[in-house]
């Protein structure tokens, strides 16, 4: 017999809340598909950076909030929010910092 059968399927409440974990992670990690798309404009101009950088800092808050809203102890939300913020922030920028220097995000002329 199956075995796959018999495994209990997870009440809907933890899989809803799942997906939503992934949506908070995937918006936590958009500003490098973004500075990665943004690496293909040959003048990018001067605006380009301080938009970037923004756009990093609005999502790893906003990402940082979703990721910590269901936790109960105030402390260790706080907490754990105020890490993942900075978190996002620097490995984002990091990303795309390694796109660029390495000339993967770039298309050859």
């Amino acid at each position: 017999m199956n075995e796959e059968h018999n495994l209990p399927e997870p009440p809907a409440d933890e899989e809803a809340e799942s997906v939503r974990m992934a949506i908070w992670l995937l918006a936590g990690f958009a500003p490098s598909v973004i500075g990665i798309a943004c690496l293909q404009i040959k003048n990018p101009g001067q605006g380009m950076m301080p938009l970037l950088l923004v756009v990093d800092l609005i999502c790893s808050v906003v990402a940082s909030i979703g990721l910590v809203r269901r936790m109960e102890n105030e402390g260790a939300r706080f907490a754990t929010g105020f890490f993942l913020v900075p978190f996002f922030f620097v490995f984002n920028a990091f990303i795309v910092a390694f796109v660029g220097c390495s000339g993967t995000g770039r298309i050859a002329p």
